[in-house]
């Protein structure tokens, strides 16, 4: 009972901090919330500039939302669905985007050190450049915008 007791007074207290932090940075501190506590269907929500760090979303619906600016380092991600998000300028270092729909998504000046494509088309996504996938790794399933190649996870 004491442990569930500390558990729920530690995510009052995350939840409390990110809502004061989310009125600085415009993020919507309810659907960072949401996230931290893998409730996660959140489309079309405002993340951005959200720390998402180790969190996961996976296999959830996610699109049309905004992170924007967000740290989204670790963060499970796979068979998520992204389709029309924008991650611009975005850290997903290490994040596992494997099978995410990335249909329409802007990854203008995202971060993809370590970040695992492995089975995801990119072919529709927006922004992406060589200099990008050159830091991440897909598998032989991965599909990247003609010109593009991205190199194998080991």
């Amino acid at each position: 009972m004491a442990k569930l007791l500390s558990l729920i007074f530690a995510l009052l207290a995350v939840s409390a901090g990110q809502a004061m932090a989310g009125s600085a940075t415009g993020y919507d501190a309810a659907a960072v919330a949401r996230i931290h506590a893998a409730i996660v269907d959140c489309p079309a929500c405002n993340l951005a500039g959200a720390d998402l760090s180790n969190t996961c979303v996976k296999g959830k619906d996610l699109s049309g939302a905004n992170f924007d600016g967000a740290t989204a380092v670790l963060m499970c991600m796979s068979f998520a669905n992204f389709s029309n998000a924008t991650f611009r300028g975005t850290d997903l270092s290490g994040a596992n985007l494997a099978h995410a729909n990335l249909d329409g998504a802007d990854l203008s000046g995202a971060i993809l050190d370590i970040t695992s494509l492995k089975g995801t088309d990119l072919t529709k996504a927006k922004g992406l450049t060589q200099k990008q996938l050159d830091q991440a790794c897909g598998d032989g399933e991965t599909r990247v915008p003609a010109g593009l190649k991205v190199h194998l996870c080991t």
